[in-house]
């Protein structure tokens, strides 16, 4: 007898979606669903991948990282002086370039929440 599957919640039902989608992902009715949600969200195909990347690793990096002090920050910055070589400049530019990274991936987010797709 097979067994059955409570899709209430909509999170348990993206899990299985995206599971199925991993374990059948050369086919193409896979590529096809990948294509349309890009086009109806206004990306590219492999943009809306990233996006899911993305998410995923933010997803990780919230799990597993731990609160850190404004004292134990200035601490291990303070550790690090000379030990890393990247000018204020590169470090600002790294930052901007991140900031605009998150727009981008969070404006994904809101067009997909839109279209009832995330």
């Amino acid at each position: 007898m097979a067994s059955r599957v409570n899709l209430k919640s909509g999170k348990a039902k993206r899990g299985m979606v995206w599971r199925m989608a991993v374990s059948v992902k050369n086919s193409e009715g896979v590529k096809l669903l990948i294509e349309e949600v890009a086009k109806a969200a206004g990306v590219s195909p492999r943009e809306l991948i990233e996006y899911y990347e993305w998410k995923a690793n933010l997803a990780k990096i919230k799990k597993s990282s731990k609160k850190m002090t404004k004292k134990k920050a200035r601490d291990f910055i303070l550790s690090q002086k000379g030990k890393r070589s990247i000018s204020e400049s590169e470090a600002v530019k790294l930052y901007y370039e991140a900031e605009e990274e998150i727009k981008k991936w969070e404006m994904l987010e809101r067009k997909l929440k839109k279209l009832g797709l995330e």
